[in-house]
């Protein structure tokens, strides 16, 4: 795994500047941590640095390459090495949930159906899962959808895990189980970058936070130095993590 240097990133959408020349350094195995306000650029922010979002100005270093350069070969494998847990889940609306969460296997590394659906069921088997692999996601309540698209980000170990609100609509023993996983894939050295709602969630997993602010990066630090930043939008946002 790499460290991710973020340079002068910029993106402007259409009057908005919705990321305004962010620098930042994130080193292998952190789990770094965004707050911000409502529209504050957080979720376009992980968009970017997982690929998923284009902009205008800046560079974004992994493994000494500048994934903004990367042509479409280059992208997917790039893909093949993070996940994104999205904020409405995402999934494919005309697929089933194992059609879904065999296609990463079935399309990238061409396995059988039987072999991408057994990389799958320990997650499958965690969340409890099982009487939905058939349905569709409409057939799917918001917080188990949110559970199906946490599979899919993690079954295959990825190096980067993208985390949009994962705690979402999802009921206290799921909170409890996703929190668990998290712990776990934290230990085993993951580079995670997170996006929360559950501050109280996020100040306890973050080995370092993110604040941003009218698309600015006003705060890069541990929680502790948070703390004592000063910044009032930071205060009152982690006033939630006591």
């Amino acid at each position: 795994m790499g460290n991710i240097y973020i340079k002068k990133l910029s993106l402007v959408m259409g009057d908005s500047v919705i990321l305004d020349s962010i620098e930042e350094f994130i080193p292998s195995g952190t789990v770094y941590y965004i707050l911000g306000k409502s529209g504050s650029g957080k979720s376009l922010l992980l968009k970017t640095i997982a690929g998923l979002q284009l902009v205008q100005k800046g560079e974004i270093i992994v493994d000494g390459k500048n994934i903004l350069n990367f042509n479409q070969r280059e992208m997917l494998a790039y893909h093949c090495r993070c996940g994104f847990v999205f904020q409405n889940a995402a999934l494919i609306s005309n697929m089933s949930i194992e059609e879904n969460l065999t296609l990463f296997f079935r399309y990238n590394y061409n396995m059988s159906f039987k072999e991408s659906i057994k990389k799958v069921m320990p997650y499958i088997e965690m969340f409890q899962l099982e009487k939905e692999l058939k349905y569709r996601p409409a057939a799917l309540s918001m917080g188990e959808r949110m559970l199906v698209n946490i599979v899919r980000a993690i079954m295959h170990d990825p190096e980067y895990i993208f985390w949009d609100n994962p705690m979402a609509n999802l009921d206290p023993a799921s909170k409890k189980k996703v929190r668990s996983l998290f712990v776990e894939l934290k230990e085993k050295g993951k580079t995670m970058l997170l996006v929360s709602d559950d501050v109280p969630f996020g100040s306890c997993v973050a080995s370092r936070i993110g604040y941003l602010e009218e698309g600015k990066l006003l705060f890069s630090g541990s929680l502790e130095e948070a703390k004592k930043s000063g910044l009032e939008g930071l205060g009152t946002l982690l006033c939630h993590a006591e």
